[in-house]
């Protein structure tokens, strides 16, 4: 039965060609669509799932103008959350965090970090990272501390204890 009805659909698909490239072509740009816009849907929601607050995570894209141009931009004057705090009441709580490429100097080693990041303080009340040593309520409180990754601490002091060492940033 399945066996006529494909005989009978590829007889339609000769004898209607043109009509046939359409619906065919229509299909596949269709299913291609819906599923690009599945992926897109499926990336966008994937964002801070490792965190446990990650619902409740949203970031401050500021736009502003220099010379006429318009830019946008990651980064926030220090007023911004004050007052995003005081007109909106869902928001609970806020940090700053600035990331670009740094020169870290320990001993007479210098290295270039094209990632390294300044947080405030409170950036493990936000965000739940596993540390190695130091306890994540503390360990930003003292001036001129640094939490840093496995590789970092590795690239910088070897097989060292990196924990009380001192770096230059």
């Amino acid at each position: 039965m399945f066996k006529s009805y494909l005989k009978i659909a590829w007889r339609s698909i000769v004898k209607n060609k043109s009509s046939s490239v359409i619906n065919i072509t229509g299909l596949t740009v269709g299913l291609t669509c819906c599923f690009l816009i599945a992926l897109y849907v499926r990336h966008e929601l994937s964002y801070d799932n490792f965190q446990e607050k990650g619902d409740r995570l949203a970031r401050v894209v500021m736009e502003y103008k220099i010379g006429g141009d318009g830019k946008s931009g990651i980064f926030t004057s220090t007023k911004v959350f004050p007052a995003l705090k005081r007109n909106f009441p869902e928001v609970e709580s806020g940090i700053r965090m600035d990331q670009g490429t740094k020169l870290v100097k320990y001993g007479d080693k210098l290295f270039s970090e094209k990632r390294f990041m300044h947080a405030d303080s409170t950036f493990f009340d936000l965000f739940s990272f596993r540390l190695l040593a130091g306890s994540p309520k503390k360990v930003l409180e003292a001036p001129f501390s640094v939490v840093l990754t496995q590789d970092a601490a590795k690239k910088y002091f070897g097989n060292e204890n990196p924990v009380g060492k001192t770096i230059q940033v």
